[in-house]
């Protein structure tokens, strides 16, 4: 009884043993969690976006915020006629503020 409880013990040391350095190889997956890439080095780095995307990020940019100047200067000539009428629509200051910011944006976005 004696000889199997050392062969058992034997067998237990060695697989504790080997388990803990074969998980250790180079070929062995590591867990990845979610939303990580660790495939990717610290050398690599993605491309910078090119001057001709970058131009074309700025002017669909530009557009974006003429359209948008463009559907409150509508919104802003009904609230007008409902001030002749005598009528202030609540959000006429607001509307006013925000073709103010637009306005000078796009200024500044078409002088660069």
């Amino acid at each position: 009884m004696e000889v199997q409880l050392s062969a058992t013990r034997m067998v237990l040391l060695v697989s504790l043993l080997t388990v803990p350095a074969l998980t250790q190889q180079s070929g062995m997956i590591a867990p990845q969690l979610p939303g990580r890439n660790w495939t990717l080095t610290p050398s690599v780095r993605p491309e910078p976006p090119r001057e001709s995307d970058l131009r074309a990020i700025r002017l669909q940019a530009i557009h974006e915020d003429a359209q948008h100047l463009s559907s409150l200067s509508i919104s802003l000539q009904s609230d007008l006629q409902q001030l002749q009428k005598g009528m202030l629509t609540k959000d006429l200051a607001d509307n006013l503020k925000k073709i103010e910011k637009l306005s000078k944006k796009l200024r500044q976005e078409v002088a660069q």
